[in-house]
C-alpha cells in the first residue's frame, strides 16, 4: 500500500512539475542602472557630469613594428580629470570607478578596441598616475587602491591617468585604435 501510494506521489509531482513553467529560460536583455547618491558633484574638465562629458585622449598613430612582442606598450599619453566647481565641497576625497563591462577585456584588464576595423592584437592598458611610477588598473575588477584625491579649498581636484596601446597578440594588424571607458566618480 505505500509503495502505490508513493508511486502515485511521484506520478503526480511529475504532472504537476510540467504544467509549471520553468524558471531556468534563456536571458533576453539586461536591464543596467547607474547613478550615485551624493551630495558633491564637480564639473569635469569644465563640464557637468553626465553623458555628454568626454575626455578625448589622443594616443596617436604608432607603426605596427613598434610592438615587437606581446606586452610592448606605445608611449604612456597622460590624461587628466580637473573637477572644480560651486558644486565642489572643499575637504571631500573623490575616487573614481571605471566600468567593469563594456569594451573591457577581463583576461587581460585592457579595453579592447571597437570599430568596423580595429587594429589587431593590440588593447589599451590605463594606468593611475598619482604616484611615482604609473601603475597598470586592472580594468573589469574593483581596484584595489584607487587613486584619491582630496577637493581643495579652491573647489578643485586633478585625478591623474596615463594610457598607451599594448600588444596582446604575437603579430599586430593595422587599423583603428579607438575604444572608450566610462566612470563615475564617489565622493567621501
Amino acid at each position: 500500500m505505500k509503495r502505490k501510494t508513493l508511486l502515485s506521489m511521484a506520478t503526480s509531482g511529475l504532472m504537476l512539475a510540467a504544467l509549471i513553467p520553468s524558471f531556468a529560460q534563456a536571458t533576453d536583455g539586461v536591464v543596467k542602472f547607474s547613478g550615485s547618491i551624493s551630495d558633491t558633484t564637480c564639473d569635469i574638465n569644465g563640464k557637468a557630469p553626465g553623458e555628454g562629458n568626454e575626455t578625448n585622449v589622443e594616443l596617436g598613430t604608432i607603426n605596427p613594428s613598434v610592438f615587437s612582442q606581446i606586452g610592448k606598450t606605445s608611449t604612456l599619453k597622460p590624461f587628466v580629470l580637473q573637477l572644480s566647481g560651486a558644486s565642489c565641497t572643499a575637504g571631500k576625497s573623490v575616487s573614481i570607478e571605471f566600468d567593469q563591462l563594456g569594451n573591457v577585456d577581463p583576461a587581460s584588464g585592457n579595453l579592447k578596441l571597437i570599430g568596423s576595423k580595429p587594429a589587431r592584437g593590440v588593447q589599451i592598458q590605463i594606468y593611475n598616475d598619482h604616484g611615482t611610477t604609473p601603475a597598470k588598473i586592472a580594468l573589469g575588477q574593483a581596484e584595489a587602491a584607487p587613486q584619491v584625491a582630496t577637493i581643495s579649498t579652491e573647489k578643485t581636484a586633478t585625478l591623474k591617468y596615463q594610457a598607451a596601446y599594448v600588444s596582446t597578440e604575437a603579430s599586430v594588424g593595422a587599423g583603428s585604435g579607438v575604444s572608450y571607458i566610462r566612470y563615475t566618480l564617489a565622493y567621501q
